[in-house]
C-alpha cells in the first residue's frame, strides 16, 4: 500500500473513529482469558525466533499496534514527501556552496566525498523522518538520511501481534491496511542500481560493523533479498578488497553496497586508500546511500528549511508543509538569527528561552547528548548551552510530545501504561511506505536508549 492510495471516506470523523477503535481493542484485551501467560510467553519466544530483538532485548513492548485513521496517515505521508522534496533542493543548493557545507557542519573530508557524483539521484535513497503528532498535525524533528534502521521490524511485529486473540477479533470489526518496507527497499535498491548503470541482478553487500545489536535486522534483509534472487552477504569494512575494478569480500563480487555504517564513524577509522572509498570514487560500486547523504543527515539541514532567507527555493506546497510540520532549527553559533519575525542574537535567545527549546548534537544518534529545555532547571540549561557552544549542536523549537495509553507487556503480565509515542515514516526515493513506531516512558523515544516498538496499521474502515 502506498501513500497515494485511497481507502474511501466512510466511517466516523478522524478522532472518533480512531478513539473508538482503540477503546474497543483495549476492551477485547481485557476480556477474560484474552491474554494468558501462555500468550505472553509465546510473544516473547516469537520475537527471539523472528529476530525481533535489539541485542538480546525484545523490541516489541505493546500488545496493541499503533493505529492511524486513513486521512491522518494521508496527511502525514503527503507532508513527509513534500518535506523530503524540499530537502532534495537543500542538497542541490548545498552542493553548489562550500560555505553552506561548512555551515551545516560537514568536515573537509565529508565535503570532498559529497562532491563525488554517485551516479544517481536522490542521495537519500532510503530515509526516515522522525515525527510526533496530535490528530492530523505532525512535527518532523529529524531526518535520518543514512539508511535508517528497523525497516524489517514493522511488518514482522504486525505478524506477531496476530498471536494476540484480541487482534484477530479486532480485524472482524475493522479493515486494516499495512505496508512492506522491506519489499519497497528491495524494489528501490534495484531501481537505483539500474539508474547507476547496472544491468544484471546485482550482488549486494550489507555493510556495517561486526557484532552490533542491530545485526538481526541485517540477517532478515539478507534473507529477504536472497529469497527474491538477489545474492546478498553481510560484511564489515575490514573484509573488503578492491582489485581489477571490482569491490569484493573474499570471492563475493560486490555491485551494490547497502551502507548501514555511519559515514563519520567510517571516516574516523580509514583513510582514502580504503577499498570502499577507492571503488566509490572510481564509480566501480553503487553505494546506497552515497556519501552526499551526509548533507541531509546533519540536523542543521533543517535550518535551511526554516530560515526565511531560503524560502524562495521551495514551491508553495513545500513552504506550506515546512511551516506546518518542521520546527524552527538553527546550528548553534555566535550569530544573529530570526526568531518569530524578529532579529536577535542566537546565543542570547537560546539562554533565555529554555522552556521552548531543545539542544541536539548535529550528527549523532540514539538520543545521545540531547537536552530538553522544558525538563531542565536554569543551571542545567546553562551547562547544556556551554556544551553546545563547545561542540557541534543544533537548537530546535520544542514540540509537544504525544502520549498515549498502550498495553505494555512482559513475559508474565501486561497493563495499560501512558507512553511517549513517535510515528516515523520511511521514505524510498522520496515516497512514503510504512512507518516505524517507537514507545518510551521517557521523552527520548529511541530503541537505542531503552525504548521499544510496536506494529503499525492504517484503519481503512469499519466492517
Amino acid at each position: 500500500m502506498h501513500a497515494e492510495e485511497s481507502f474511501g471516506e466512510r466511517g466516523s470523523s478522524l478522532v472518533s473513529l480512531r478513539e473508538r477503535a482503540i477503546a474497543e481493542y483495549h476492551e477485547l484485551l481485557a476480556a477474560s482469558g484474552s491474554v494468558s501467560k501462555t500468550v505472553l510467553e509465546r510473544l516473547h519466544q516469537g520475537m527471539h525466533a523472528r529476530r525481533l530483538v535489539y541485542g538480546d532485548r525484545p523490541i516489541g513492548v505493546a500488545l496493541r499496534p499503533h493505529f492511524l485513521e486513513h486521512r491522518q496517515f494521508s496527511v502525514m505521508a503527503k507532508t513527509a514527501e513534500l518535506v523530503a522534496s524540499a530537502l532534495e533542493k537543500v542538497e542541490r543548493m548545498v552542493l553548489r556552496s562550500r560555505g553552506l557545507m561548512t555551515h551545516l557542519g560537514l568536515t573537509e573530508r565529508e565535503q570532498r566525498l559529497a562532491l563525488v557524483d554517485p551516479g544517481f539521484t536522490p542521495a537519500a535513497v532510503t530515509s526516515r523522518l522522525d515525527a510526533f503528532g496530535h490528530g492530523p498535525q505532525m512535527k518532523f524533528v529529524e531526518y535520518n538520511a543514512e539508511n535508517p534502521s528497523s525497516l524489517s521490524d514493522q511488518e514482522e511485529l504486525n505478524r506477531l501481534l496476530f498471536e494476540v486473540p484480541a487482534m484477530s477479533a479486532f480485524t472482524q470489526r475493522y479493515r486494516l491496511g499495512q505496508f512492506s518496507p522491506v519489499d519497497k527497499l528491495l524494489e528501490t535498491v534495484l531501481a537505483t542500481y539500474r539508474a547507476w548503470g547496472g544491468k544484471d541482478a546485482p550482488h549486494v553487500a550489507i555493510l556495517d560493523w561486526k557484532n552490533l545489536p542491530t545485526e538481526n535486522e541485517f540477517v532478515l534483509l539478507r534473507n529477504h533479498f536472497a529469497a527474491h534472487g538477489v545474492s546478498t552477504i553481510i560484511c564489515s569494512p575490514d573484509e573488503l578488497e578492491y582489485y581489477g575494478d571490482k569491490l569484493r569480500c573474499g570471492d563475493f563480487r560486490i555491485d551494490v553496497v547497502y551502507k548501514r555504517i555511519l559515514i563519520h564513524e567510517f571516516l574516523a577509522r580509514y583513510d582514502d586508500t580504503h577499498p570502499l572509498l577507492q571503488a566509490f570514487m572510481n564509480h566501480d560500486v553503487c553505494m546506497i546511500n552515497p556519501f552526499r547523504c551526509k548533507i541531509l543527515h546533519k540536523k542543521a539541514s533543517f535550518e535551511l528549511l526554516t530560515d526565511e532567507s531560503y524560502q524562495g527555493c521551495f514551491t508553495a506546497a513545500e513552504r506550506e508543509a515546512i511551516a506546518r510540520s518542521v520546527p524552527w532549527t538553527r546550528r548553534v553559533c555566535d550569530c544573529l538569527t530570526t526568531w518569530r519575525g524578529a532579529r536577535t542574537g542566537l546565543l542570547e535567545l537560546v539562554r533565555k528561552s529554555r522552556k521552548r527549546l531543545v539542544l541536539k548534537p548535529n550528527d549523532d544518534y540514539g538520543g545521545h547528548g540531547v537536552y530538553f529545555g522544558p525538563e531542565l532547571n536554569e543551571r542545567a540549561w546553562e551547562e547544556a548551552v556551554g556544551n553546545a557552544v563547545a561542540g557541534d549542536y543544533v537548537v530546535q523549537e520544542a514540540v509537544d510530545l504525544q502520549r498515549e495509553e498502550f498495553p505494555i507487556f512482559t513475559a508474565t503480565e501486561w497493563k495499560l501504561q501512558t507512553m511517549f509515542v513517535d510515528t516515523n515514516p520511511f521514505l524510498f526515493a522520496g515516497k512514503v511506505c510504512g512507518a516505524m513506531v517507537r514507545l518510551s516512558n521517557s521523552p527520548i523515544v529511541n530503541v537505542t536508549s531503552g525504548g521499544g516498538e510496536t506494529g503499525f496499521f492504517v484503519i481503512k474502515d469499519v466492517t
